[in-house]
């Protein structure tokens, strides 16, 4: 059974893939859109949320440890965009990210409470965090719920400039 911590986190996590979701809903004719010039289209925030090719948020969290801390360099200017990216549809890149989420809780649900203190070294959380050790349940918060939200953000003014409706 998951420690409560988890069941939270993944309370949050789900709302953040629901808007996620709500918000991306329609967007195939207007991925190569931004609600601005110079700001990111719909495609390349969909493709951020990813991460770079060939990274698996899973993998990634069941490296955290005690000692030795693994390190992962976000850049958080990327976009990650590839070739296949460039041909995905709406559907494939929310059935890319609810497969990251559902592969992500899959492995945290089944740690018991004290593995969740195992920490990663993640420079660019110094900034606003004023440490660059982050537990498992932090970067759940922040990678998930916060991280998803802003983007969902992004995608709710793309479908206010594309003239799409509010997403509910």
């Amino acid at each position: 059974m998951a420690a409560t911590p988890v069941v939270e986190l993944k309370a949050r996590a789900d709302a953040a893939l629901a808007n996620l979701t709500r918000q991306a809903e329609g967007l195939d004719r207007y991925l190569e859109r931004s609600d601005a010039p110079g700001e990111w289209t719909a495609r390349e925030v969909l493709s951020h949320l990813l991460g770079a090719a060939g990274w698996h948020a899973a993998s990634f969290v069941r490296s955290f440890a005690i000692n030795d801390l693994p390190v992962l360099d976000l850049d958080p200017g990327q976009h990650y965009m590839t070739d296949d990216r460039r041909r995905m549809a709406v559907r494939d890149f929310m059935a890319a990210l609810e497969e990251q989420h559902r592969s992500v809780f899959a492995y945290v649900e089944s740690l018991p409470e004290a593995d969740l203190e195992r920490k990663a070294r993640i420079p660019v959380f110094k900034t606003f965090m004023g440490t660059d050790e982050i537990t498992i349940p932090v970067y759940l918060g922040a990678m998930f719920d916060y991280h998803w939200n802003d983007h969902a953000g992004q995608l709710a003014k793309i479908r206010k400039a594309v003239g799409l409706p509010s997403a509910r």
